[in-house]
């Protein structure tokens, strides 16, 4: 192995000791850093699902404004360093192994865990590009989040509450979202697009902390902006559209309408954002007469945008899919079952991952008829014998499932291996 290959493993191995909410190692580690977190302006985005969108949306806004911006994002697909981009350029290597050498004493004096070493390598990089404005994504929840440092953002963005990660968040969509609320400041905006059941949740946070909240939903866009479209396919879109209007709304620093279209017409390539909903083109796709999808929804709440999706087309696609073991299996199946034709269950290589063979027993006793298709590539070639032409696929079910196929799928250029 060469030094980078050495170094991510070691940090890599971090992850089997599991994750550990609270902020006090994070904190340790950006102190021995020289608190890289303070010297740029940030903003601070938490949601279930539509997160990923409005922070790559917002990013591409103001990198189309010439703003010099940083964009750190989890999970990755493909490789380590998707999480961390400077005006869509990923972190390089060597500079993932220079920090990763640099504070590896630090990182085993606090048994530091894999995210917030990698939270402290992002808010390093930043520092160290002088970036104008940071988007930065939470992991898992907000208020013990490592991200939770950021101490006085330009704004706070909730995107969106559903049932994820209950065991840490709590079992109820009001707990969920108090955890997500907590990335709220005093004196700081904060804009969500939430169910408005949740409102006083946030509102009582907001009483708490001492900040004003825009709710999206009660938020009328300006008619200039109102026909911007973003490059990413679903009607849920224009939500996460509208959510990053009303946070630009309340940044201090004006941003053009020529800016936002730019940014929100053009997310994909500015940043990297793959897999919402996007349309994979290949030469053994189109010889078979087969379309592809890729999404990396996991949860009932992601899955239903998909439903909407498809069935706005008319679509009832062959579903390829892999679950973890910690997913709402059973309203995951059922949802699918509403919208696809057929079911192929896959396993991703993780030991999170719920077996392919289990996966299509619960997919049967749900009534949903499924094939075992085994590792994500054997998953595809079944779902291929299955379609005719003209069917549509659709592959799906978390990012282990997406970046396996993608890896394979840069690589190769094939989506079909009996293609070759």
């Amino acid at each position: 192995m060469n030094k980078y290959t050495d170094r991510l493993h070691a940090l890599f191995q971090l992850e089997f000791f599991g994750m550990k909410l609270g902020l006090e190692n994070i904190r340790a580690l950006l102190d021995f850093l020289g608190h890289p977190e303070r010297q740029f302006p940030s903003i601070h985005v938490a949601g279930t699902n539509g997160k990923g969108s409005v922070s790559a949306m917002l990013a591409a806004v103001h990198q189309a404004a010439g703003k010099r911006t940083g964009l750190y994002t989890s999970p990755h697909l493909v490789d380590f360093r998707e999480r961390i981009r400077v005006d869509g350029e990923m972190i390089s290597e060597a500079e993932v192994t220079n920090f990763l050498e640099r504070i590896w004493p630090k990182v085993e004096e606090l048994k530091a865990t894999f995210f917030e070493v990698t939270t402290a390598m992002a808010f390093d990089h930043f520092a160290r590009y002088r970036v104008d404005i940071a988007i930065v994504e939470t992991g898992l929840g907000g208020r013990l989040d490592a991200t939770n440092v950021l101490e006085k953002p330009l704004v706070t963005i909730v995107t969106s509450i559903g049932f994820d990660h209950t065991a840490q968040l709590g079992p109820t969509l009001e707990s969920i979202a108090s955890e997500k609320a907590g990335i709220f400041k005093p004196g700081v905006p904060a804009v969500v697009n939430c169910d408005p059941e949740l409102n006083p949740v946030f509102e009582k946070v907001a009483r708490e902390i001492g900040c004003e909240i825009l709710f999206v939903r009660n938020w009328k866009v300006p008619a200039p902006f109102a026909g911007i479209n973003p490059s990413l396919a679903g009607s849920h879109q224009k939500e996460n559209v509208k959510t990053v209007l009303a946070a630009i709304s309340v940044l201090p620093q004006e941003l053009s309408f020529e800016h936002i279209r730019d940014g929100i017409s053009n997310v994909a390539s500015m940043t990297g954002l793959r897999a919402r909903l996007e349309e994979i083109h290949s030469a053994d796709l189109s010889e078979r007469g087969l379309r592809l999808f890729l999404d990396v929804g996991h949860n009932p709440q992601a899955l239903e945008r998909m439903k909407e999706f498809f069935d706005a087309m008319d679509i009832r696609p062959i579903v390829i899919a892999g679950l973890m073991k910690d997913k709402n299996i059973t309203e995951v199946l059922q949802i699918l079952k509403s919208f696809g034709s057929y079911f192929v269950a896959v396993q991703a290589k993780t030991v999170r991952a719920l077996p392919s063979a289990t996966l299509t027993e619960l997919a049967h006793a749900a009534g949903l008829p499924a094939s075992d298709g085994g590792t994500v590539l054997e998953g595809l070639e079944v779902a291929a014998r299955k379609a005719i032409s003209r069917d549509t696929l659709l592959l799906t079910g978390s990012h282990y499932v997406i970046g396996e196929f993608l890896e394979n799928f840069q690589r190769t250029g094939w989506v079909l291996q009996s293609a070759e």
